[in-house]
């Protein structure tokens, strides 16, 4: 295969993974309302609200300023963060989320955002926020796929920061 037919496949796939590394610096839902952070014994629960609010007006509040300046983040990286927009059309969103790759990469992000209560991974959670943000006008913001996680979540800070190591190993592969 010529490398020129590679790229955009490679291109999506390095947007995708990197999209899901920044969402999980934050977290909304469909039907979630708050999002647990942890980082080894430290957790604290944020508002969706308040992760909107921050999107909106680059400024935090509350547990989630807390949380932020414990995390050592800067409220206007997290908004950039959040409002990044990341280009998905559904059917490539299907095709590489019901592919073997896909299923690993949701199964290793599922280990990082998870339903907060049950403890289990969150990959199937995952799935379905990522294809019911892209269905509406093929791309996604991190806020957006937060939003329509179908429960509570948990967001583990200290795997978000081995995923984002990982990443950047994989950078550096000669594709």
């Amino acid at each position: 295969m010529p490398a020129s037919r590679g790229q955009p496949v490679r291109g999506a796939v390095w947007a995708f993974l990197t999209g899901i590394t920044l969402v999980s610096a934050s977290a909304p839902a469909i039907a979630a309302e708050r999002v647990t952070l942890l980082a080894g014994a430290w957790a604290r629960s944020v508002e969706i609200q308040d992760l909107r609010s921050l999107a909106k007006t680059g400024e935090a509040s509350g547990f989630l300023q807390d949380a932020l300046r414990y995390g050592r983040l800067q409220p206007k990286t997290v908004q950039t963060a959040l409002n990044l927009s990341i280009p998905l059309s559904p059917v490539l969103a299907d095709r590489l989320l019901y592919s073997p790759l896909g299923g690993l990469l949701l199964d290793r992000i599922g280990q990082i955002i998870s339903p907060r209560v049950s403890g289990q991974n969150g990959r199937q959670a995952l799935r379905g926020a990522i294809v019911q943000s892209v269905a509406r006008d093929s791309r996604f913001t991190l806020l957006e796929l937060l939003e329509n996680y179908p429960t509570d979540a948990r967001l583990d800070l200290l795997q978000i920061q081995q995923l984002q190591q990982d990443l950047a190993q994989l950078g550096r592969l000669p594709f």
